[in-house]
């Protein structure tokens, strides 16, 4: 096989011939929260003044004089964006604040200062601190102003306590001057609080070209032993001549600063490491994803492989690494074949490039880099990010890259141009480097297009760079379908624009109720889950619940992420002081801006306990909407001294009509102390998402329960509709009729008929009762003729494909006429 490495500013791989899932997956997703706000296009407007107008979807599109913007970088928050841009002539970086859509320029040539370019721009996680590769001599104590002069400056914003264009100089030699030499073709990186920094600069001792990693400790002075430490990994002889080489490259860092993972042509995770072969002598060494844990003392241990399976690397390497908050996960972009298990589409000159994500930590002890307990390797551009359950993942059918991960790597933001991982697909354009957008949710085992509502359905996957929040609500990312994003207007050939889009998790907290509780005593604890159904993650910033119930702990708290298909738990308990019903009101909120909130109802009553449920709360299998999910039986016991009767038991809470009890064995008879009878409940969903209700059972012979002790137990299940479109024939003329078949939608609902394209639907079609619909449609008469795939679709949660061959008409040649040369 041939090697393959990255090439600068294109996605084209230049082939060298001889150079945890709490509940069930998929069926969470709920519907997307989006906002789009394009924050900056080439349209000369002057800085400070934008000119704002209104995007489709309620985005907003600030439209300044920048051009040609660039490499986006985003705070953990979502607020701050940094990006790389052009003005008068050179690159330059600025800034935008999402909340007031301001931007300012943080690189401006000094007074007396040659002008010179300032590009690759980084942000730290906290807003505070931005890195950049430069020409511009901002310390001319330890910087001058001639010949090549390209060194990392850090700048510490002025909401964090630093001064406009203070820009501070890390990369310095052994004199403490500027080394002006540090290398362009990789991005800066650094730490979350912006004190640590990753570059690349020369390798002593090799060929020009060949780099290394330095990780500068801002916190220490310059000169200073611990300042400055070179990526382990390092051979300690010069490369040979037998292959071209790069070096390390590629730095990305941990938000602790403990973790930085890179890219080598290097042996770097061997003992004793040296310079990597290749498939052809004299052309390029195959380089491999490497993570460096700058904890570990004995270096010799301390590089572990990533883009390899079972210790061995990759035939066809890895690039693009990309690492989450802790430094568990690590995503990365390769060719190879063997990687995992998956149908792979077929290579042509070259094989196409897929998205990995590395876990470090399978068991999840803690303990990273351990031998793994299970796969730690995962495709994540492939249908429904990989998670199958018969069978191998089915990858993308084309080129896959630039993956940005989220904090807690439940969230993979990628670029593509397959056709096959989403129902419908969209056209492309721009710069070999853009795509189609897509976040894969890891724990749900699903993929979302960032672009996917209604009004964007025509925008073109003409997209790149992106890059995530902490929650992966906020996805940013430079695009050249500045038109189609800002509502059809004119904008000048090639305008390009970075972009951001908001998505607002949907969350689910089920009714609580502690029955009957004994006057001024605590109850024992009782806890509910707050289920994420995405899109992104969700952290929880407050959790308050009114008196007398309390909230005694749980898992639902600040800095701890909930990713989509997972849940968090709040532990609550209740102390009535007087003997009466009481109810009150749970809330848990998020953090940043648009947080997503939910509510739900906690009761009890004052009394004397006499029935206990077992188990107190339960979810039961998944099911269709329409149809029939899980059973589960919940034992009703008497836990009085006394015989008594179990006067009533019927469903209550957010979703009664969900649940049925189909049988039980508690009524008309007496329950002795200890005994037990039984209720069993079925899952029938009447719509989707996360559905609960509660299980009352009340003492007593009155038919109303009034007056009588009573316990509950909550019941709680996924439900999602699994929609089927059939044709009566694979192909058909274009223009002719075809007879199609729906079910398994919602009821009584407009389904649109389209292609599979981004175009606008040609057809519409509405359900029964049942959810189901045959019609006869006439076809659009201007098709390509050929494969196509039809989608039908009754919004996001009820999508059904189905292939069509449509076959182009003969025409029919025209008759004679005499007097035309013809007779």
């Amino acid at each position: 096989m041939a090697a393959a490495f990255e090439t600068r500013d294109t996605k084209q791989r230049v082939t060298q011939q001889p150079p945890r899932t709490i509940g069930p997956r998929r069926h969470a997703l709920g519907r997307v929260g989006l906002a789009i706000a394009l924050l900056l296009t080439t349209l000369a407007v002057p800085i400070g003044a934008p000119n704002v107008a209104h995007a489709q979807d309620g985005a907003t599109l600030l439209v300044t004089d920048i051009v040609d913007v660039t490499r986006p970088s985003v705070s953990a928050d979502g607020r701050w964006v940094v990006f790389e841009g052009s003005v008068d002539g050179r690159r330059t970086v600025f800034r935008t604040d999402r909340n007031t859509a301001s931007t300012v320029e943080l690189s401006p040539i000094p007074d007396s200062v040659r002008s010179g370019d300032t590009v690759h721009p980084r942000l730290s996680a906290d807003g505070c601190v931005v890195v950049a590769i430069t020409e511009i001599p901002y310390d001319l104590f330890r910087d001058d102003d001639r010949d090549e002069r390209w060194d990392v400056y850090r700048l510490v914003v002025p909401e964090c306590g630093g001064q406009p264009a203070g820009w501070e100089l890390v990369s310095t030699g052994r004199l403490g001057t500027a080394i002006d030499g540090v290398f362009t073709d990789s991005t800066p990186a650094l730490s979350g609080s912006g004190a640590i920094v990753a570059y690349v600069r020369q390798l002593e001792g090799a060929p020009e070209g060949v780099g290394t990693i330095v990780v500068v400790d801002i916190t220490i002075p310059v000169n200073q032993i611990g300042r400055e430490e070179e990526v382990a990994g390092m051979p300690v002889e010069a490369p040979n001549r037998a292959y071209l080489y790069q070096g390390a490259r590629q730095p990305v860092l941990s938000e602790n600063g403990r973790h930085l993972a890179f890219v080598a042509d290097t042996t770097a995770s061997a003992p004793l490491p040296g310079w990597a072969a290749g498939p052809v002598p004299g052309e390029a060494a195959t380089s491999q994803v490497y993570v460096w844990d700058r904890a570990t003392v004995d270096r010799r241990n301390a590089v572990h492989l990533v883009s390899g399976r079972g210790g061995v690397p990759s035939n066809a390497g890895g690039d693009a690494p990309s690492i989450s908050e802790d430094g568990r996960f690590v995503a990365f972009v390769s060719a190879d074949r063997t990687l995992v298990p998956a149908d792979l589409p077929p290579c042509t000159a070259t094989c196409p490039t897929q998205v990995y994500l590395f876990d470090r930590d399978t068991d999840r002890n803690g303990v990273f880099d351990e031998a793994p307990r299970g796969e730690p390797l995962q495709i994540v551009s492939a249908v429904d990010a990989g998670d199958v359950t018969i069978g191998v993942p089915v990858a993308g059918d084309a080129s896959s890259w630039a993956p940005a991960v989220n904090a807690d790597g439940s969230q993979v933001a990628f670029v593509t141009d397959a056709t096959n991982l989403l129902p419908t697909r969209r056209g492309g354009g721009g710069r070999p480097t853009d795509g189609d957008l897509l976040v894969a949710e890891m724990e749900l085992g699903a993929l979302r297009r960032v672009l996917d509502s209604a009004a964007h359905t025509g925008v073109p996957g003409a997209h790149g760079n992106p890059a995530i929040s902490r929650t992966g609500q906020v996805v940013v990312f430079e695009t050249a379908a500045v038109g189609p994003l800002s509502g059809g207007g004119v904008t000048p050939p090639g305008a390009r624009a970075i972009a951001s889009a908001q998505a607002t998790p949907q969350l689910a907290l089920a009714e609580l109720d502690f029955g009957s509780v004994i006057p001024q005593l605590e109850s024992s604890e009782l806890y509910v889950r707050v289920q994420n159904a995405g899109p992104a993650s969700f952290e929880p910033s407050l959790v308050i619940v009114d008196p007398p119930f309390a909230v005694t702990g749980g898992t639902c708290a600040k800095g701890i992420l909930v990713a989509a298909g997972s849940t968090c738990s709040v532990h609550v308990t209740f102390t009535p002081p007087a003997v009466r019903g009481y109810v009150g009101t749970l809330t848990v909120s998020g953090t940043g801006g648009n947080a997503s909130t939910v509510s739900a109802t906690v009761r009890g009553a004052a009394g004397n306990p006499i029935l206990l449920a077992d188990p107190a709360g339960v979810d039961v299998a998944a099911g269709v909407v329409g149809g029939v999910g899980g059973r589960v039986a919940i034992d009703i016991t008497n836990i009085d001294f006394i015989p008594t009767e179990v006067g009533r038991v019927y469903m209550a809470g957010a979703h009664p009509d969900d649940f049925e009890i189909v049988e039980q064995s508690c009524l008309r008879r007496a329950l002795n102390p200890d005994a037990s009878c039984a209720v069993e409940i079925e899952f029938r969903p009447t719509a989707t998402g996360y559905r609960n209700a509660l299980l009352i059972a009340v003492t007593g012979a009155s038919a109303s329960g009034a007056g009588g002790e009573y316990t509950a137990a909550f019941v709680g299940g996924f439900a999602s509709y699994e929609p089927t479109f059939e044709v009566t024939t694979e192909s058909v003329d274009v223009g002719a009729q075809l007879g199609i078949g729906l079910d398994g939608f919602p009821a009584n609902t407009v389904v649109t008929i389209g292609f599979d394209d981004g175009s606008a639907p040609w057809a519409e079609v509405t359900t029964s009762e049942s959810g189901a619909a045959l019609a006869l449609l006439q076809t659009p008469t201007r098709v390509r003729a050929g494969p196509q795939r039809l989608v039908a679709s009754a919004g996001e949660d009820a999508t059904a494909t189905v292939d069509v061959v449509f076959e182009a008409v003969p025409t029919r040649p025209t008759p004679g006429l005499p007097g035309f040369g013809l007779g």
